[in-house]
């Protein structure tokens, strides 16, 4: 398939033959992994809407300030408004933690095998696609677990050299330490996620642990970060951009006519966007992992021998 898919021809592919086999096979298959996004996505969006208006954290983003009248805040208001904050940041984490430990892993992985089913020729489902993404959401936990610790250690131990910097009394260098090595983790942080890039597929369609997923995807990326690097931030820009335009249809509209109902159009906004241009990257990043297996492992041949 690589430049052609479904083709069951197995070579690797050029940039611009693996962006047209991402949307060609995206188009072929909307239906299936539209809904694929769907099963997730819209109950995560109703539990957000549901969750923000029963806690009132919908009318606090709203108007942070609304229920304040005078002009200088007392202290019970302040403190009312420090509950305010503490809410908003409760409902917020357990929302990302819902997102990042079930929502996101099982549309990926169910995504990953549905679009490998594809890929391959073979008959796909919604039902078989989650079947095959539950299986596998112990081990993508494990992984984003491990992934989340390598980034938590990392901004910890810069706070541990700035505090022990401030102890010692040298505490400007303390802060202008922990400020420099902050930039220095951003490429860093930057080179994991295009190593690691690959891990989710290798997860799902290898059945590797969390751990042997990301050391799969560092052996694979290895030799191929530049590229791969390039790719990955190509098909950010242009998934950046469509949900630019489905924010904008969504948004304008809705606050023109209804000015107070902003964060609903948002949510409304997002929920289309994560359905319809989240599994792009899915898409892509699939696509990626067969075509870096067939430049390193020969996996036209391997298909081949399988079949015979």
């Amino acid at each position: 398939m690589p430049s052609q898919v479904g083709s069951g021809r197995f070579r690797s592919m050029s940039v611009g033959e693996w962006l047209d086999a991402t949307f060609t096979l995206y188009r072929r298959n909307f239906a299936l992994i539209a809904s694929i996004s769907a099963v997730v996505q819209i109950p995560y969006a109703l539990l957000t809407w549901l969750l923000f208006e029963l806690t009132g954290v919908a009318t606090f983003v709203r108007s942070p300030f609304s229920s304040f009248s005078a002009q200088t805040i007392t202290p019970a208001q302040a403190q009312q408004l420090l509950n305010s904050y503490l809410g908003v940041l409760a409902v917020t984490v357990g929302l990302v933690l819902v997102s990042l430990l079930v929502i996101v892993p099982l549309g990926e992985a169910a995504t990953t095998r549905a679009v490998s089913d594809r890929y391959l020729d073979r008959p796909s489902s919604l039902l078989a696609a989650y079947r095959a993404a539950w299986s596998r959401l112990g081990a993508l936990i494990a992984m984003i677990c491990i992934l989340i610790g390598a980034y938590a250690g990392s901004l910890g131990a810069i706070f541990v050299l700035a505090l022990l910097l401030g102890a010692a009394g040298a505490g400007g260098l303390g802060a202008l330490v922990a400020v420099l090595a902050i930039i220095a983790l951003v490429p860093l942080l930057i080179m994991v996620y295009v190593r690691t890039v690959v891990a989710v597929p290798a997860i799902v369609l290898e059945r590797a642990s969390g751990w042997h997923g990301l050391q799969r995807s560092w052996s694979l990326i290895g030799g191929r970060f530049w590229p791969t690097f390039g790719r990955m931030l190509l098909l950010a820009l242009i998934t950046s951009i469509i949900s630019s335009v489905i924010a904008a249809v969504f948004e304008l509209p809705g606050s023109a006519l209804m000015p107070g109902n902003t964060f609903v159009f948002d949510q409304v906004a997002s929920a289309v966007a994560a359905v319809f241009v989240g599994p792009i990257t899915y898409i892509g990043v699939t696509l990626l992992y067969y075509d870096i297996r067939i430049r390193k492992e020969g996996f036209d041949i391997e298909m081949l021998a399988r079949s015979l």
